[in-house]
């Protein structure tokens, strides 16, 4: 362990914190809003096969081809994966900017997830520089079409149901100060309530026509009671299932009895409750609303992420969390998370016991988006020493 902690150190003096900012400046530099990341990950596959990574593109999403980059070592297994996404949120941003003598980037992306993704790239470049032999491989996947609504994960599961995935893997997001052992599953709902004909003047109507506003209500009622079971059912690390309402639409003049109505929200769960489980839940609501109002009720449930929780004793887990000691002097703690990111997918879908750890995400999604050098150091140290752990230590 002696040798394997000075290889660590010795990978440890080859990151540098200016080119860590450069890199990152340089990434959040190519725009790459959910589903037109092409050049970004063009640059990201470049800048891999540059610093001596095997690299290949999968194209068959063109608008949003992932990357697919290896560095061998003895053997192929243990194989240790670096994840994470290439889109960032369609919002507009001021542009990019770098103060190397502040030791901050500002610019859509350097905290969810560019900034990660150069780390990683850091990591890899500083195992090469000190040619440490591996006594296994490293698998590097970055892919698109990540960022709800828009994005639906459907780049990262196609990589898995091809096979494309280590024996345990680091999502380069979220966890810079924790380590994630659950999390829950999401579903994003869209009801839509309607019903035959125009719309009618409230004194023209009859009776009996159905009125999706006052269906949207009965609706409503349904989902509340349902949010507040849900809110009774505490569970271990990631707290009670969630069924939230976002937007609620319908109208379009005060005294006109529209045709349609739409209700929006989401639906986070945890394991053993699958998607199919969802779909039969939101099922039943949209049957109790059509027999009690006459309006057609339909819904579209989208899979956003899957329900996964893994064990402490994980050698992944052991590894990061050892190799975040060693580069902080202070422990990780773990804990369960509600949002959902790609290691929902490579657990759930891939059953690759995956860990995130990444720069502060305090900022994401922000108008002002930054990440600061200590941060990119702190990830590229423990993404180094997880790796050398990983396939030099207690997982070979």
């Amino acid at each position: 362990m002696a040798d394997l902690q000075a290889s660590i150190e010795r990978v440890w003096a080859q990151i540098s914190p200016a080119r860590l900012l450069q890199t990152t400046y340089d990434f959040v530099s190519v725009a790459s809003p959910t589903g037109d990341e092409r050049a970004f990950s063009l640059a990201y596959a470049g800048y891999l096969r540059s610093i001596g990574l095997d690299v290949e593109m999968d194209e068959e999403f063109p608008d949003s081809p992932s990357v697919i980059a290896r560095l061998r070592g003895r053997r192929e297994h243990p194989l240790l994966q670096f994840d994470g996404h290439t889109d960032t949120i369609p919002t507009p941003h001021a542009a990019p900017s770098l103060d190397l003598g502040a030791g901050i980037v500002r610019g859509r992306g350097t905290a969810d997830m560019k900034g990660g993704l150069a780390a990683v790239a850091e990591a890899l470049r500083a195992v090469r520089a000190v040619d440490v032999a591996l006594e296994g491989s490293v698998l590097v996947t970055a892919h698109g079409m990540h960022e709800a609504p828009l994005g639906d994960q459907r780049t990262i599961r196609s990589l898995i149901r091809k096979g494309i995935k280590g024996d345990a893997a680091i999502v380069a997001e979220i966890g810079e100060n924790f380590l994630t052992l659950a999390a829950k599953g999401m579903a994003l709902f869209t009801i839509d309530i309607s019903r035959e004909g125009e719309p009618m003047h409230e004194l023209e109507a009859p009776a009996a026509l159905p009125h999706p506003l006052w269906a949207a209500g009965r609706l409503l009622a349904l989902l509340d009671e349902r949010r507040r079971e849900l809110a009774r059912q505490d569970l271990p690390l990631v707290g009670p299932e969630t069924l939230f309402v976002g937007e609620v639409h319908g109208g379009d003049f005060y005294n006109r009895v529209p045709t349609t109505a739409r209700v929006v929200g989401t639906r986070r769960f945890v394991a053993p409750r699958t998607f199919d489980d969802i779909e039969a839940e939101f099922a039943s609501f949209c049957r109790t609303v059509e027999q009690e109002t006459g309006t057609t009720v339909r819904c579209h449930l989208k899979h956003v992420g899957y329900p996964f929780s893994i064990s402490a004793d994980e050698p992944i887990v052991r590894c990061v969390r050892q190799a975040y000691r060693s580069a902080t002097g202070q422990d990780l703690p773990t804990r369960g998370i509600n949002m959902v990111g790609n290691a929902s997918d490579l657990v759930g879908l891939g059953g690759v016991p995956a860990v995130y750890h990444g720069v502060n995400q305090s900022t994401a999604h922000s108008d002002d988006e930054y990440v600061v050098a200590g941060d990119l150091v702190r990830a590229a140290r423990v993404y180094a020493a997880s790796l050398l752990l990983y396939l030099n230590g207690s997982a070979a």
